[in-house]
């Protein structure tokens, strides 16, 4: 078989599972849309109008649509199934918000930013300086800082050794022509990921 064949073949079976992950995980955080959260967006925008001009306008406006985005992601399935496992990544040191991130970017680790910066409410794009200021005053229900040191390395030792990439997997699938081994791959080192994260963060906070 040509290149160029082998090239297409992979583009058609490893592409398809690739989009397939990526709309689902869209669609989980981007559903149910809350009316709640919508009408207060709507409230403040109408009270920001009336009381501002100019670009202090423009940046309150800019304000309300990030956290109505927030408080949208946060009552989505996705922000749902952070809060649901939040028990399991506790003794990582992880909130519901970062483990809906780390969800969120099983399939495609890059996202984990984004998701971040629409969860901390300074929008999509995640300016640097502005989500780092929010994820350093982020704290638990306690009081507790949440990015302590422990916390960061274990988090950074978890992405070093979990299989967070869909493309990797769909390849193994491509070239074993079965789910057993992708299926091996990602439980194995999603474990292996756990382990570290967790050795470091309780290692670090004793």
């Amino acid at each position: 078989m040509k290149l160029l064949d082998r090239v297409r073949v992979f583009l058609r079976r490893a592409g398809t599972v690739i989009f397939a992950v990526a709309v689902v995980v869209w669609a989980l955080a981007y559903f149910p849309r809350s009316s709640d959260v919508e009408a207060a967006s709507a409230a403040a925008s109408a009270e920001a109008t009336a009381s501002l001009t100019g670009a202090a306008l423009e940046d309150r406006l800019a304000e309300i649509e990030n956290q109505a985005a927030a408080d949208h992601l946060a009552q989505s399935w996705l922000g749902r199934a952070g809060q649901w496992v939040e028990p399991v990544f506790e003794p990582l040191g992880w909130d519901w918000r970062i483990s809906a991130a780390v969800i969120a970017g099983f399939p495609a680790r890059e996202v984990v930013v984004a998701v971040l910066g629409t969860i901390y409410a300074v929008g999509g794009e995640a300016d640097d300086e502005t989500l780092a200021g929010r994820l350093t005053a982020a704290r638990h229900a306690d009081g507790s800082l949440v990015f302590t040191l422990p916390m960061v390395l274990g988090l950074l030792l978890f992405y070093a050794w979990c299989l967070q990439c869909a493309a990797t997997l769909a390849v193994i699938r491509r070239e074993t022509n079965s789910w057993r081994w992708p299926v091996f791959a990602w439980s194995y080192m999603t474990a292996l990921g756990y382990g570290g994260a967790l050795l470091v963060y309780q290692l670090g906070s004793a």
